[in-house]
């Protein structure tokens, strides 16, 4: 008799049966504090899809177009259900980035599924009580903190067995019921902290002045700008300085009714999406999408659009890096202010390197001006010093620095256990292959250098890395949690292992850098290989640990000397003529772009 096996689809382990052998979805059912309880089990692990970067590719190009299409039909059905007539640029504002984040995450959870009943005709798997009973999220960002979840995703692949694998997966019941975090009533306020003397004044001198001055021909949310340096580009603009601390906060009404209607489960069947599906998946995604909708586009709309009208905020233009993603009450404010006619410029909140495809263009979409760190590619496209690094770094970073560190330091980096959208980085454990670079590029170092390297763990933990580092060179090498600027202070030299904005972080810095990434997880756009390149054959990047390894041991007693030689500095300031137009002139050249997008 054959050992029936058991898929196991997240590391709930209550769902991991007692003596079959286990057929684990990904990498991300095992965590690594638990590796003596998974390790002692016989088991086998579904190859992750998207380690076929090909695969990626084209499907990238799949859920682009079906994205689009799916926000024509959007349009349509939420205009109905609310009786207005917006175009469909006003409903990508208020959907995306969740829109397109959501369609990846359930094309991949549908392609895991997919990939392991090709691999086995018949499994068998357990369903924890109230798999059935997950609740929509009030807005993007709960949507994330779903997704990265065992509950959710628990909930979503048993949702796709039983509409699509039932006559080929057996369920049975587990006794344990499934536990989510219900909705918390302060969601997105972030609760009442305690707050200084000179913080509780500088927020009551915002409010009064909200009250007096409303009007800015420019209004900068979530811009990325340092206070004075935004305080300095205000005043440059004619016009009084603001935060918007509390303009934008959800109002207690908004949030009783999204609350209340999410944990009341109204009926969605009300939603009339009519959207044509070609595949057994769209057919899935049809069905899922107006119960899986954020309630503040759904039951909290008209909420919403009533807080909005009460704004007394006028503008003539909107610059921001986030809130177009996150911040709900904003993001209904664009919308409404964009089809009065107001400016939107979306600004690219971090970079180096842009990726092959990014988003499915979306920022590019709702905006009328995306500002970048990296030259124009796109139509939209305007390079701007970057507002998140103006303040921040000062001085000649071409000259020898007054005072330097002493460690070698690697900056690590993370991605969450599942997938939050498709796209060129790193997905799912995909992130563990810099872990293991990191780990031959150290063995590789001579001993005086090995003994100043000290590693920067990524801030979240999904996949144990901090852990993982402290097993490899030892727990004393790593640093505590500290900001990144506090890092490069003490840093004879930096070590930067993905190509993101960190990368430009520590380029800004002045401090020796060289950069060390798998090539295979970062597909970068054409427009970036001339210069990644030039980077390659003055040695600032690698791929390969012990080519790294090699130039780290030759340059370690003097990093500077090898910084500041002409190569490198013409090296460098190709870079920041590229990737980062950031000098002292940034003021008259945001005034500059302001007034061309104002004309």
């Amino acid at each position: 008799m054959a050992i029936e096996k058991l898929l196991v689809t997240t590391s709930l382990e209550e769902t991991w049966g007692n003596a079959e052998e286990i057929i684990f979805l990904g990498e991300w059912c095992k965590p690594y504090g638990r590796r003596h309880v998974w390790g002692a089990r016989s088991h086998e692990t579904i190859p992750f899809h998207w380690d076929n970067r090909d695969k990626l590719k084209t499907d990238y190009d799949y859920l682009e177009e079906l994205h689009h299409r799916l926000l024509k039909d959007l349009a349509v059905s939420l205009n109905d259900l609310h009786q207005v007539d917006y175009s469909e640029r006003y409903w990508q504002i208020l959907l995306d980035p969740w829109l397109l984040s959501y369609v990846g995450v359930l094309f991949d959870r549908w392609e895991c599924l997919r990939s392991a009943f090709d691999l086995y005709a018949e499994l068998k798997t357990v369903a924890l009580k109230g798999h059935s009973d997950v609740l929509p999220p009030l807005s993007y960002n709960e949507f994330i903190t779903q997704a990265i979840s065992d509950e959710w995703n628990h909930a979503v692949y048993l949702r796709i067995i039983e509409s699509h694998y039932s006559s080929r997966c057996t369920i049975t019941k587990g006794e344990k019921n499934l536990t989510c975090e219900k909705q918390a009533k302060n969601h997105e306020t972030g609760g009442k902290p305690r707050q200084s003397f000179k913080a509780k004044m500088f927020n009551g001198a915002e409010k009064i002045l909200g009250r007096f001055c409303p009007r800015s021909g420019t209004v900068f949310i979530g811009s990325y700008f340092n206070r004075v340096p935004l305080i300095r580009l205000n005043f440059s603009m004619g016009q009084f300085p603001r935060f918007f601390l509390h303009d934008f906060k959800p109002s207690a009404e908004s949030l009783n009714v999204l609350v209340g209607a999410v944990e009341k489960s109204l009926d969605r069947t009300v939603i009339n999406f009519n959207f044509q599906p070609k595949t057994d998946f769209e057919k899935f995604l049809g069905k899922s999408i107006p119960f899986d909708m954020p309630s503040c586009i759904a039951e909290g709309y008209h909420s919403l659009r009533n807080q909005v009208a009460c704004l007394s905020v006028k503008t003539k233009t909107i610059v921001t890096a986030n809130s177009h993603w996150t911040d709900f009450v904003a993001k209904a404010w664009f919308a409404e202010q964009v089809a009065q006619g107001t400016k939107l410029v979306v600004l690219e909140h971090g970079g180096s390197f842009p990726a092959y495809k990014e988003l499915f263009d979306f920022e590019e979409d709702i905006s009328d001006v995306r500002g970048t760190w990296f030259l124009p590619y796109h139509s939209k496209h305007r390079q701007v010093p970057p507002s998140r690094l103006i303040g921040r770094f000062s001085g000649n970073i071409f000259g020898k620095r007054k005072q330097r560190g002493k460690y070698c330091s690697i900056i690590g980096n993370e991605c969450p256990r599942w997938g939050c959208r498709a796209h060129f980085y790193p997905m799912a454990s995909q992130c563990l292959v810099s872990v293991k670079l990191v780990n031959h590029l150290y063995d590789g170092l001579l001993d005086d250098v090995k003994e100043c390297v000290r590693v920067k763990p990524a801030p979240s933990n999904d996949w144990n890395t901090r852990e993982i580092y402290a097993e490899m060179i030892g727990a004393h090498k790593l640093y505590p949690a500290m900001s990144i600027d506090r890092v490069f202070e003490q840093s004879r030299l930096v070590i930067c292992t993905y190509p993101e904005t960190t990368f430009t972080e520590a380029m800004v810095s002045g401090v020796p850098t060289v950069m060390i990434y798998p090539e295979y997880y970062y597909e970068r756009h054409p427009v970036a290989f001339p210069l990644l390149e030039r980077l390659r054959a003055v040695k600032i990047i690698f791929h390969d640990s012990q080519t790294a390894a090699t130039h780290l041991n030759a340059i370690w007693d003097d990093p500077d000397k090898w910084w500041l030689s002409p190569e490198i500095i013409a090296a460098r300031k190709e870079f920041y003529r590229q990737a980062c137009k950031l000098d002292s002139n940034w003021l008259k050249e945001w005034k500059t772009f302001l007034a061309e997008v104002r004309a």
